[in-house]
């Protein structure tokens, strides 16, 4: 409210040096502190503000900085339009209050209009240039927010990805195929090769082609099968068109990881997960069968997942848990 108060009388204060200055400059001394001053007044002010109103609408249209040519040429052409006919009318009004000889062009507006106009576009050219660089400084701001958070979002997810456990687990898995089946062993060791070389190859990438996500969740699904056997099962549908799509690394995996650890899962029940396209959105779905010993989610590695995509599309995750299905909806991201 304080702020407000000061923004109209330094408004009042500037508009009252620029009547006094047109007065002075305009006007015989001896008419200088006539009535009509409080005229021009007016006429100052539903200038300015009209100028103000057209300012904020077109923010609301045309961004400084994508628009910036566009909302310039715009501008500029309304703020012309709007102050010469505003200004005519008004000096108009003004003199046939005071003269009344029903003159359309009289000698004071021609000697008064074209400063007037000029002086108008200065001080636009002052607050355009001002906007501009207020929009540029605000825009830098957001890319240094954005690189900020997503750095932030880049090792909350180099956290996520493949946790001790998993490589702990697949160790004790591997011991044990040594002395059963080292055919088998061999192959277990180079799916797990194929899985962390994933991982290095795709640290620094934003978004990678769903194909490779797909090639890498399988090489993860072959070392869960062979950890799990028949107690989870796996179907995988994706529509050919959709392949070339693009969307984050990792994040398929931590969805896939997440089901199995909070859900239970025997060869007499097993847990069914699948994967599938629809309406350019990669889809994971499972029924909800809750681990009785696992404590309850933080819901962290979902977070991290929409703020990741939240950098690279408009579009939302969607989580949906009705008691049971658990669904996450991954838009995918074309790139032409």
């Amino acid at each position: 409210m304080k702020n407000s108060k000061l923004k109209i009388i330094n408004k009042l204060g500037i508009a009252i040096e620029i009547t006094l200055f047109f007065k002075l400059l305009f006007f015989r001394i001896e008419e200088f502190v006539d009535w009509d001053v409080l005229f021009i007044l007016v006429i100052v002010i539903l200038i300015w503000q009209g100028n103000e109103a057209l300012d904020k609408w077109l923010n609301t249209k045309y961004n400084w900085i994508e628009n910036a040519r566009k909302r310039l040429t715009i501008q500029s052409v309304f703020s012309v339009i709007f102050t010469s006919i505003t200004l005519f009318c008004l000096m108009y009004l003004l003199h046939q209050l005071r003269f009344g000889d029903g003159r359309i062009i009289n000698r004071k507006m021609v000697e008064i209009f074209p400063p007037a106009i000029l002086f108008t576009f200065a001080l636009l050219a002052v607050k355009i240039g001002s906007e501009f660089f207020i929009a540029l400084k605000n825009s830098l701001l957001e890319i240094e927010k954005y690189k900020t958070e997503n750095a932030i979002a880049q090792l909350q997810n180099l956290k996520n990805q493949l946790n001790p456990h998993f490589l702990f687990n697949n160790l004790s898995v591997l011991t044990s195929l040594v002395y059963k089946n080292q055919d088998k062993a061999a192959d277990f060791i180079n799916e797990l090769a194929k899985v962390y070389r994933y991982v290095l190859d795709t640290k620094n990438s934003e978004l990678v082609p769903l194909q490779e996500e797909l090639d890498f969740i399988n090489h993860y699904i072959y070392l869960q099968k062979i950890r799990f056997e028949d107690s989870v099962s796996f179907e995988i549908k994706i529509e050919e068109s959709q392949k070339s799509a693009y969307i984050l690394p990792m994040c398929l995996q931590m969805l896939v990881e997440n089901t199995i650890q909070h859900n239970e899962s025997s060869q007499a029940n097993p847990l069914r997960v699948l994967i599938y396209t629809e309406n350019n959105s990669l889809v994971i779905e499972n029924p909800i069968k809750p681990r009785s010993n696992f404590a309850d989610s933080t819901k962290t590695g979902l977070k991290n997942i929409e703020l990741r995509y939240s950098f690279f599309t408009d579009e939302k995750v969607l989580i949906s848990n009705n008691g049971q299905i658990f669904k996450v909806i991954l838009p995918l991201i074309q790139i032409k």
